[in-house]
């Protein structure tokens, strides 16, 4: 095969979900990555041990743990879908020194906390004033098609009732009254409600 590079771009969509395993709660929220191009030697490509090398940087940045099955048939897959692409378009005649692949990655991240008082490190989870809650959260009717209720991660209907915060964003009422009796922060945007 002519390929002498490969330029692989990853586009990541990241589910994180926060377990208060005191409650049993789960928050979630979603976040699609920009994509990250990364430009190796084709080789690495057939080398799925140079590959998980290469791609560790990133992947460990984003607190993805490196040293699992899950990462390794992330790997493999890309190597595998690489060298199937590339025979594809070889035999299809298409003729360049580089391969272009594109990886579209959907990933579930799971942060579990045991204490009701901590976030993440040093940030305390403190309720929002129920006062603020019922003065401050006002009530909206779903008129277009709007995004996912980042919360329990399931459409806002439109013609459905919804709660929108002081910052605009909207959720389901009841998540973001339960939300907000956990943490005075926006889940999106982290617009701080009242505690007390």
């Amino acid at each position: 095969m002519a390929y002498d590079l490969v330029e692989l771009t990853i586009e990541l969509r990241l589910s994180y979900s926060y377990h208060d395993c005191p409650t049993n709660i789960y928050y979630r929220t979603n976040r699609c990555l920009d994509p990250v191009t990364f430009t190796f030697d084709f080789n690495t490509l057939r080398n799925e041990s140079q590959l998980g090398r290469a791609l560790h940087p990133f992947f460990y940045r984003l607190r993805f743990n490196t040293d699992t099955d899950a990462y390794r048939w992330l790997i493999r897959d890309i190597s595998e879908g690489g060298l199937r692409m590339s025979q594809r378009a070889f035999d299809l005649g298409y003729n360049s020194q580089v391969l272009p692949l594109i990886s579209k990655v959907q990933a579930l991240v799971v942060e579990h906390s045991f204490d009701l008082l901590y976030w993440n490190d040093n940030e305390y989870m403190i309720p929002a004033a129920e006062s603020s809650i019922n003065e401050m959260l006002n009530k909206v009717r779903i008129e277009a098609a709007e995004k996912d209720c980042v919360i329990c991660l399931e459409q806002l209907k439109v013609g459905s009732d919804a709660s929108s915060m002081p910052c605009e964003h909207v959720f389901h009422g009841d998540c973001i009254q339960e939300w907000l009796r956990t943490s005075h922060y926006c889940p999106i945007c982290r617009f701080e409600m009242p505690t007390s």
